[in-house]
């Protein structure tokens, strides 16, 4: 499938627009297109990919993990056929489906294009609609659409073009998973991918979106659709757990600056105080205790280790952590 999206094109160079501007350059852009080997891919990653690819060893299990606490927060869930093929579908839709639309959308580079259209001037010949006259609106239809294909040819696909494939793909099952498991489900669905397109539009469309906005998509809305597909809606308890916990996976990243360390630790210390007021003193003792090792690491950072090296090391801790809270639910 990957072959058939990156087919080559035989047309002229792409600097056929005549002007002094530097040809568009679909390999040098600042942000890695969708189909790069994850250098640059958002962390939410997903197990399950709606592509012929592997997401980042560190984060993969990130939405399923995240989807499983919620189910057993919800406290509804029974080890029969029914269940089983439910929690299949579920995990189906928020790491195939809300995964993969979110790792399309958020790691490419769509400002890059876009930009390029404003003074697109190459132009693909095309017939004449019937029964026009020069510099008619018809006419200028016609050289509008020249243009379109060409800037879609030789600007949007080159670069963009696997993700949109994706999203082709993903949207109908995530709307198709998310009627089979009930409208709460279809809610939740348009509401991550609302939430993706405002961290698309925040972070001005550079596939370079924040780990905040990865964690809404990888851990909070995951951990709510457990709860509501087992339990019903969730409770508020579940939900300060879903917050604290997606506060704490989105500054894994952020731990060398004093601002993310705050709120990573602080995301887990609101998950304790939070258990300590349900009286689940050894539950959230156990959380207090799962901290320690994540601070241990830190000083590696300082030696120079990467912030990838950090989250592999340092979120099955946390991952630990959020299945722990959970079950004292």
């Amino acid at each position: 499938m990957e072959e058939n999206l990156h087919s080559t094109v035989s047309h002229p160079p792409f600097d056929r627009q005549g002007s002094d501007a530097a040809p568009f350059d679909t390999q040098g852009s600042d942000a890695a297109p969708f189909d790069t080997q994850g250098s640059k891919a958002t962390s939410s990653g997903g197990l399950i990919r709606l592509r012929t690819r592997l997401t980042e060893p560190t984060t993969w299990l990130g939405p399923a993990w995240a989807c499983l606490c919620g189910v057993v927060a919800s406290g509804g869930f029974d080890w029969q056929n029914g269940d089983l093929i439910r929690l299949a579908l579920l995990i189906l839709l928020v790491d195939g489906g809300w995964g993969t639309l979110w790792a399309a959308l958020g790691s490419t580079d769509w400002a890059t294009p876009l930009r390029h259209w404003r003074d697109w001037r190459l132009s693909e010949p095309s017939a004449a609609l019937p029964y026009t006259l020069p510099n008619s609106p018809g006419d200028r239809a016609s050289r509008w659409m020249g243009q379109l294909r060409a800037w879609w040819r030789d600007a949007l696909w080159p670069t963009c073009g696997p993700a949109i494939s994706s999203v082709i793909v993903a949207l109908p099952v995530t709307a198709l998973l998310g009627i089979l498991l009930g409208p709460e489900l279809l809610l939740l669905s348009a509401a991550a991918l609302a939430i993706t397109q405002l961290g698309l539009a925040w972070e001005g469309g550079r596939g370079a979106a924040t780990p905040g906005w990865d964690a809404i998509i990888a851990v909070a809305l995951p951990w709510l659709a457990g709860h509501i597909a087992f339990g019903g809606s969730p409770t508020s308890h579940s939900i300060g757990l879903a917050v604290a916990f997606a506060l704490a996976w989105g500054s894994a990243r952020r731990f060398r600056s004093v601002g993310g360390r705050i709120l990573g630790v602080g995301g887990q210390l609101l998950a304790a105080t939070l258990l300590v007021a349900l009286y689940h003193p050894l539950a959230a003792g156990t959380l207090l205790l799962l901290i320690v090792p994540q601070l241990a690491l830190i000083p590696w950072l300082w030696r120079g280790q990467s912030a990838s090296w950090y989250v592999c090391h340092a979120r099955p801790w946390l991952m630990a952590a959020m299945m722990i809270a959970a079950g004292a639910l």
